[in-house]
């Protein structure tokens, strides 16, 4: 199973970069981990929230294939412990060929993600 992070907007904090790079590189031993970042929108302050999360969106679904697992990672989503993440992880890996997980952008996801 591959296994996608894709992110909306860059992280500029050091700190956050380095924990990324760790990250990446201990998940990489155990199974195939790509992060892709999608770049900011420019010029949104002529741009509602909706219009934003819709632009964002058809950027975050031009990577998605119908066959991939999508898991969007949101502050409203449900609360997993390492345990229960980890029992998820393992059926997954024996039935998805994609697992792909979305961090959205300032306002979240537009309805079509």
């Amino acid at each position: 199973m591959k296994t996608e992070l894709i992110m909306v907007g860059k992280t500029v904090d050091k700190l956050y970069t380095k924990g990324i790079s760790d990250y990446q590189e201990r998940i990489g031993h155990y199974m195939p981990f790509n992060i892709t970042v999608i770049t900011a929108l420019k010029n949104t302050k002529s741009l509602s929230e909706d219009q934003q999360k819709q632009a964002e969106g058809e950027l975050i679904l031009r990577l998605i294939q119908p066959s991939d697992t999508v898991v969007l990672l949101d502050e409203h989503g449900a609360e997993r412990t390492s345990m229960e993440m980890a029992t998820w992880l393992t059926r997954k890996q024996q039935t998805a060929r994609r697992l792909v997980f979305i961090i959205g952008g300032p306002y979240g996801f537009s309805a079509d993600v």
